[in-house]
């Protein structure tokens, strides 16, 4: 393949998304002693109501910091579970302290990374806060492989916005035709890449049955998938 560089979205494409707010959200539980079983909801339950308040009150992330938003999400979760509690700012600090912490990886992730670094320039596009990104790729230790790291908040722009990617690209310096994009998400790394006509991986983690407009130049279901493709 004729790239010089591979750029990859971070949340569910190098980092396992899932598996680490759920570690936050249940792990600040434990730290401020709010128990799920005295109060018979399961960590089924509770996640699931935290995950509807919590997609509901992101999209107000223009307005409230990431502590607020977060703080929200607990509010509104406790109180539709009828669960007591005086620490619930405690709570969302907590959240971040774990969240920002803590990195799961997707499989392979590092044995993938280790070998495109030999030949290819590696790069980040992620959507979201500097304080959560960064330090979640350094937990994971990750962050060493890549030349280059942009987050949404940091330069105003996020996926799909084309912005976004211009702005990689201009730290690469590099042309669109020169760069392959890998992400999970259709919406945001699908739709953002064509957008400024960056050749698409679709990383299909999940199986899922593409619509009948999605055309991307690559699909794969494992990173490792990538191995076979470009070496």
């Amino acid at each position: 393949m004729s790239y010089e560089a591979i750029i990859f979205d971070l949340d569910n494409t190098l980092l396992n998304f899932e598996m680490c707010e759920r570690q936050a959200i249940l792990g600040a539980l434990e730290d401020c002693a709010v128990s799920l079983d005295l109060n018979g909801v399961s960590e089924t339950i509770f996640l699931q109501v935290f995950e509807t308040y919590n997609s509901k009150y992101w999209r107000q992330r223009d307005m409230f910091s990431p502590s607020e938003l977060i703080e929200m999400s607990y509010r509104s979760t406790l109180a539709q579970l009828d669960i007591q509690t005086d620490k619930i700012s405690n709570l969302s600090q907590s959240f971040w302290q774990i969240f920002n912490h803590f990195g799961v990886v997707e499989p392979n992730v590092n044995e993938v990374l280790t070998v495109l670094a030999r030949n290819y320039r590696l790069a980040v596009i992620t959507n979201g806060f500097v304080s959560a990104q960064l330090p979640r790729m350094q937990a994971a230790r990750i962050e060493h492989f890549f030349e280059e790291i942009v987050v949404s908040e940091a330069i105003g722009f996020a996926k799909p916005s084309p912005e976004i990617f211009h702005y990689a690209l201009s730290r690469l310096n590099l042309t669109p035709a020169e760069v392959l994009y890998v992400g999970d998400s259709l919406k945001h790394d699908y739709t953002g890449a064509t957008q400024v006509k960056i050749d698409f991986c679709y990383y299909n983690r999940k199986n899922q049955n593409l619509p009948q407009e999605a055309k991307p130049k690559f699909m794969i279901s494992e990173l490792l998938n990538l191995l076979e493709l470009f070496n």
